[in-house]
């Protein structure tokens, strides 16, 4: 079944720009129709490199959307009206909860809410940056949007966990867990014992992946045991002098996809110490390549490392230093678990699945089944895993 998936964003970076163009360029071509209605924020790649990454059969259009509130957001929610009217899609896709909110108003207005999903890739409400406050009054819009219509897709089991705790039931709830691309991971090749353990993370600098987590746990270790410590990308100038000590860790700046899956394989550990996430690629992409992981014990963490087989899951900064301290000593634990992190990763997380998992969900919405509810999980966990 061919059809017109238009995917909204406001937030096209990191890992919402990952999961996109991964699905949109998988959509486009298996021969669907698809457009990607987004802004341009700081975080956004620039429109060169956006041609790279999306398959040229994909259309993309942007539409000015920010992602502080304010009467501005009128003026989005108008240009998105006028953009889905023009494309008359059979799917709207909405990532982000910034996007969603204006793409449900905009859904609502022109009764197409039946065909909509939304993908959060992180509620706004669990982020650590903003205030008790702000993050009860995103989980009231977020609840009155979702009783508007629409069916919410969580990108991982503690996502969909709390869609369904707060977002009253199960109703329209389902889950799609994100992928990687596994073609290029290849964990064969590490280096060799009595080099220097690498201890590794990938992410842009910002305060949500907790980068003086990092340093910190760099500059405890680093000058006790043979490890050096790397990040793999780039952030904001005030950000990296802040929060980077470039004595202690090497900063690569940013680097392209294929580079970044070698330098991953040529480490030994990979750390995210981050506040809040989604289901973070970078984690992803890691244990693809057979990387035992240390990570901060949030939702989306848990979700892709099982912990004491293919990683640690850490309460704290003690508990990460701790299990870091063991991967960097243990050469023979390094090895199981990353063996470990790649099966388990090929087996969950591969994009074919992630293809067709959405093809299911886009198809329940097309051709709904009089008095029965969408399945609650699409694939790869059943109902009891959830409990």
């Amino acid at each position: 079944m061919r059809q017109k998936i238009v995917h909204v964003t406001e937030a096209l970076g990191g890992g919402v720009l990952h999961c996109v163009a991964l699905l949109a360029n998988r959509q486009a071509a298996a021969g669907d129709q698809v457009v990607v209605l987004h802004s341009m924020r700081q975080d956004t790649p620039p429109t060169a490199k956006l041609d790279q990454l999306f398959d040229p059969r994909v259309h993309r259009q942007v539409v000015d959307m920010h992602t502080s509130i304010g009467a501005h957001d009128i003026v989005s929610v108008f240009r998105l009206l006028i953009a889905l009217f023009r494309e008359r899609p059979d799917i709207v896709h909405l990532h982000s909860s910034k996007a969603a909110a204006l793409g449900r108003i905009a859904a609502r207005f022109l009764g197409i809410t039946a065909h909509t999903i939304y993908s959060p890739h992180g509620f706004a409400f669990l982020k650590e940056d903003i205030s008790p406050l702000k993050a009860k009054l995103f989980l009231l819009i977020e609840r009155m949007l979702h009783a508007t219509g629409g069916h919410i897709v969580a990108c991982s089991k503690s996502e969909l966990r709390y869609a369904r705790m707060l977002l009253l039931g199960a109703e329209r709830t389902s889950l799609v867990e994100n992928a990687v691309k596994l073609d290029g991971f290849d964990p064969g090749g590490h280096r060799q014992a009595g080099e220097a353990v690498v201890v590794c993370t990938s992410a842009r600098v910002t305060y949500q992946k907790a980068p003086w987590r990092f340093t910190r746990l760099a500059q405890n270790i680093a000058g006790t045991s043979n490890a050096h410590f790397v990040w793999i990308g780039d952030g904001e100038a005030d950000a990296i002098d802040r929060w980077i000590d470039r004595d202690a860790i090497q900063l690569t700046g940013w680097i392209p996809a294929g580079d970044l899956r070698r330098r991953l394989l040529q480490s030994d550990i990979f750390v995210l110490p981050s506040l809040w996430e989604g289901m973070p690629i970078a984690l992803i992409e890691a244990q693809a390549a057979g990387l035992p992981a240390v990570a901060s014990r949030i939702v989306g963490n848990r979700d892709v490392i099982v912990h004491g087989v293919t990683g640690f899951l850490a309460n704290d900064d003690e508990q990460l230093e701790h299990y870091t301290r063991q991967l960097i000593d243990d050469a023979e634990l390094r090895q199981r678990m990353g063996a470990a992190a790649t099966a388990h990763a090929r087996a969950r997380f591969g994009d074919t699945q992630f293809f067709r998992s959405y093809v299911g969900a886009y198809r329940r919405l097309l051709t709904p089944v009089p008095g029965r509810r969408l399945p609650a999980v699409t694939h790869t966990l059943s109902h009891e895993a959830l409990k």
